[in-house]
């Protein structure tokens, strides 16, 4: 019930209510004067009591910005991310801790935030700012949402990265991939499942934890197939985890291959397990990024092939390469890689797309050519026929 107090004339009122702070009670009071009347006093308190009772007036903590980033992730990214995507989220926390350490996240204005994108981009390439600049103003969209802060600071901001730190990759002529595949066929050894998976790569265009997942019960050998329906998790701590659900919709597919490959891989069939590629001594482990990594480069190396940085995702462009070069039409190739769309495909493949652009644009300058040599002649012929 609010107290209230008369003297010089004015009225004053003291008020008491509880709030619940981290399952402890806490007992507060209030005093405020300066009404003319007590009915002003009493509207004041009713009004300021209601406030109170309703939790509004129980100061908010505003976290650190890497802390409020983090717990978002939690939230609203991880529970349906891969390990790998989740890394970038941490990573990008420890960039925020390392700029902004514990400084609110009400407190950081958008000077702030550009001078640390200024920073950040002197050492990363464009597509890694991007990425960055991406998650960050999502996350600060959450921010405004729930009443931390009353603008996104990140709008309006501007940064480039670092274009010498962009990592190129030169892709191989047909040739070229057909040594690499080659020389994996050579040093091909089934206790060392290593090569077996970048043979996959070049011949199938699948992903590296899609390879890894493959089960033999997932290879139809009569209709020369496999089935793609899950993933590898390189990060499982026991058998019962080791399959992962694939990166979208679209990634799960059926896919047709040679019979030479199935005969290839049934020489892994000696290490005993279900999984295709699985070690000869461990049934559960299969090679992974860096089991992988080391022979391709090995090989690169061994053909004296300057790439770039060439890896293994790379295969998959080799896949794509090859069939391009034997007619396979895009739609087809979106298909097999497991795409969402064809503009994905036909974005991240742009330059094998230029150089149908390239082969069109001649196609069609012969054949205007050839249009009008016709006309030339038919115009000759017509000379001739003329009545007088």
């Amino acid at each position: 019930m609010p107290q209230f107090v008369r003297k010089n004339g004015f009225w004053g009122v003291r008020v008491n209510w509880v709030e619940h702070l981290n399952k402890k009670t806490v007992y507060r009071r209030k005093y405020k004067q300066g009404f003319k009347t007590k009915r002003e006093a009493s509207m004041w308190a009713n009004k300021f009591l209601a406030k109170a009772n309703s939790g509004e007036l129980v100061e908010q903590k505003i976290p650190t910005f890497p802390d409020y980033f983090m717990q978002w992730a939690r939230i609203y990214r991880f529970t349906h991310i891969t390990e790998v995507t989740k890394n970038r989220y941490i990573v990008t926390a420890s960039h925020l801790e390392s700029y902004f350490g514990s400084k609110p996240l009400n407190k950081i204005t958008r000077s702030n935030y550009q001078e640390f994108l200024n920073e950040y981009s002197k050492d990363h390439a464009p597509s890694s700012v991007n990425k960055t600049k991406g998650l960050i103003k999502s996350c600060l969209d959450s921010a405004v949402a729930d009443g931390l802060i009353r603008v996104n600071f990140s709008l309006g901001s501007q940064a480039t990265g670092n274009k010498k730190k962009k990592l190129v990759v030169i892709y191989p002529n047909v040739e070229q991939i057909e040594n690499i595949l080659n020389l994996a066929l050579e040093r091909r050894k089934p206790y060392y499942p290593s090569f077996y998976i970048i043979i996959t790569a070049i011949l199938t265009g699948m992903r590296l934890a899609e390879i890894c997942g493959l089960t033999w019960d997932r290879i139809d050998v009569e209709n020369r197939t496999f089935k793609i329906d899950r993933a590898y998790n390189h990060l499982a701590t026991d058998k019962e985890h080791i399959f992962k659900t694939l990166k979208n919709e679209s990634s799960y597919r059926t896919i047709r291959v040679s019979h030479n490959l199935i005969s290839v891989l049934s020489e892994l069939k000696v290490n005993g397990s279900n999984l295709v590629f699985a070690e000869k001594n461990n049934p559960y482990k299969v090679p992974y990024s860096n089991g992988v990594k080391h022979p391709l480069k090995k090989i690169i190396k061994d053909l004296d092939y300057n790439l770039g940085d060439f890896h293994f995702h790379s295969l998959r462009h080799c896949h794509v390469a090859l069939l391009h070069h034997d007619g396979i039409d895009w739609y087809s190739i979106s298909k097999r890689l497991g795409h969402e769309n064809l503009t994905t495909t036909l974005k991240t493949y742009a330059y094998l797309v230029e150089e149908d652009k390239i082969k069109s644009d001649d196609l069609i300058e012969t054949q205007l050519d050839n249009f009008l040599t016709i006309g030339e002649k038919i115009g000759e012929t017509s000379k001739k026929h003329k009545i007088k």
